[in-house]
């Protein structure tokens, strides 16, 4: 269980209120105008973000984005696998990759998909991509931050963040 969610589920009584906070990420957000093709990286709860964004894009009528996502388990956490469905049929989503870190015959984190599809990230970024990554800042930003490093560079990376192609909201 996330810390968030595990807590809220396991452990707050039905019916109970607790006080929150929204913590708007304004570095975490496309221009309205920029028709540029997204490469959407997350794990976990970052679902949440990185739907909003393909949300926004289906709306806009923008096609042919890139979601990489992890969970744990397929068996369990394959959550809005309708809607990834939809956007697949509609071509908001160009394309597709999901892994499950717990499962025998996966066994693979993010960060692994990002190495595994190196050749075809790389054309996207020259292509003028923009990544987004949204998730666990422990483990998984961390890893594909390192494993974007090693397939464009440090420096380009680091442009890439300059330009705003490449935004982050871990936590």
């Amino acid at each position: 269980m996330g810390t968030g969610s595990g807590w809220l589920t396991a452990y707050l009584p039905l019916g109970s209120a607790t006080p929150l906070r929204i913590r708007p990420n304004p570095s975490f957000r496309t221009d309205d105008r920029d028709a540029t093709p997204l490469i959407l990286i997350g794990n976990g709860t970052g679902i949440a973000g990185l739907r909003a964004h393909l949300r926004e894009q289906a709306h806009a009528g923008r096609r042919g984005h890139w979601l990489l996502f992890g969970e744990r388990t397929a068996a369990h956490e394959r959550y809005f696998d309708d809607e990834l469905t939809g956007w697949l049929a509609d071509a908001t989503l160009a394309r597709l990759d999901r892994c499950y870190s717990r499962d025998v015959d996966c066994g693979r984190y993010v960060q692994d998909l990002v190495h595994e599809t190196e050749t075809a990230l790389r054309a996207w970024i020259d292509a003028g991509a923009t990544v987004m990554v949204c998730g666990s800042l422990e483990g998984m930003a961390q890893g594909v931050h390192d494993a974007l490093e090693s397939i464009i560079g440090a420096e380009r990376l680091d442009r890439l963040a300059e330009d705003g192609r490449y935004r982050r909201d871990v936590y």
